[in-house]
């Protein structure tokens, strides 16, 4: 009795123990719990797990940047439509009809139209702004509160996210792209000109600034000033701002600067003109106001050819993370089935050997209480 009593409690112990790996295989969905159980399946766990995991964490970054990417593309958009608007209110004023108080109307909403352009060029989305480059910790538009100038601070850098295992892209585009008209562009073989107050960007984002006591371009990279100049010559000496010209051509193959004019300038000027004042405050005349106002059409209308340039750029850069999101869909889908396949319990297995060890549960513990039951004299009869 005592030998058939420890083999029902060995068998009781083993039912447990199935008992215990199929209450885990339900509830964690895992085919096993240890990787003594099966070396194979824990080594192919471990790396699909990483898998999942890593592309997990890249549809995340993507849907982020998608969500910033459809931000900054109805940011430009709208500030599309603002030139139009700013169009539109230069071209009444040339019209030969306006009346000085109704140019200074006109002045007022210009002012208008700049301060949504500014807000619109330092649009954020989640806690980044979208425009400055890769510093988009701050506000890339910086306006005087005094003189109300607006200063690009950003760089001309992009940011460079992961769509994929070693692969990166640029996202968005910069406050160079999107609020500088390009006035002069050199490339290898030719010089630069460009005059005073404007930015001179070469191709890979890097800003060359004017020391106009040598005078030079000096490169600025993303760490700051480096040692890499280049020697300028002053052309029309006599002419306010100075104009200045790259003493060699650009010897670099495959470099190109380019000089950029502030829009938030140009609108300033405008506004000057509307007021028939210069940039000093002092009064001018009617005629040259106009003269003011119609070099300010011309610009405003390559301002909007630059911003829809930029809308073009940053279309194509929002399209790469559109089908990169497919592909890191697509991947993780594929890993999560690899995973169910080699690390995931059957639950309809473990439904049925769930019901059988049940029967057997009831079966042991029958025969485990009748023999309980039993005295010893009954038992040796």
């Amino acid at each position: 009795m005592i030998n058939t009593l420890s083999e029902s409690l060995y068998r009781l112990d083993i039912l447990n123990r199935m008992q215990d790996r199929l209450t885990y295989q339900s509830s964690s969905k895992r085919k096993i719990d240890n990787g003594s159980d099966d070396s194979f399946v824990f080594t192919r766990q471990i790396y699909l797990e990483d898998k999942i995991s890593r592309y997990e964490g890249l549809k995340s970054q993507i849907e982020i940047t998608s969500s910033q990417n459809d931000t900054a593309d109805t940011a430009v958009g709208s500030i599309k439509d603002k030139i139009t608007l700013l169009k539109n209110e230069i071209s009444k004023a040339l019209n030969g009809t306006e009346q000085e108080t109704s140019r200074e109307t006109i002045a007022i909403n210009v002012a208008g139209i700049k301060k949504s352009l500014l807000l619109f060029a330092n649009e954020r989305s989640n806690g980044e702004y979208l425009f400055a480059g890769t510093d988009s910790s701050k506000p890339p538009f910086e306006q005087d509160p005094v003189t109300g100038e607006v200063t690009y601070t950003g760089s001309g850098y992009l940011k460079r996210l992961a769509i994929d295992e070693g692969s990166y892209s640029q996202r968005g585009v910069s406050g160079f792209d999107l609020m500088m008209n390009t006035t002069q562009k050199a490339l290898f073989g030719e010089k630069l000109t460009f005059t005073e107050g404007q930015r001179v960007i070469d191709n890979q984002g890097n800003e060359w600034t004017l020391d106009s006591s040598v005078p030079e371009l000096v490169k600025n990279n993303e760490n700051g000033p480096t040692n890499e100049k280049m020697p300028l010559t002053e052309v029309l000496p006599s002419t306010t701002p100075k104009t200045y010209e790259t003493t060699n051509p650009i010897s670099t193959q495959g470099q190109t600067l380019s000089a950029k004019e502030n829009i938030f300038d140009i609108v300033d000027d405008i506004m000057n003109a509307l007021n028939q004042v210069d940039d000093t405050g002092a009064s001018i005349t009617k005629d040259e106001a106009d003269a003011i106002l119609k070099e300010g059409l011309s610009k405003v209308n390559k301002a909007f050819d630059t911003v829809n340039k930029a809308h073009s750029d940053l279309g194509v850069r929002n399209k790469t993370f559109e089908v990169a999101h497919e592909k890191v869909s697509s991947k993780l889908t594929h890993y999560n089935i690899l995973f169910t396949e080699t690390a995931g319990a059957d639950l309809a297995k473990v439904a049925m050997e769930s019901k059988a060890l049940e029967l057997t549960y009831t079966s042991l513990y029958s025969t485990i209480n009748k023999m309980n039951q039993l005295s010893l004299v009954n038992f040796i009869n």
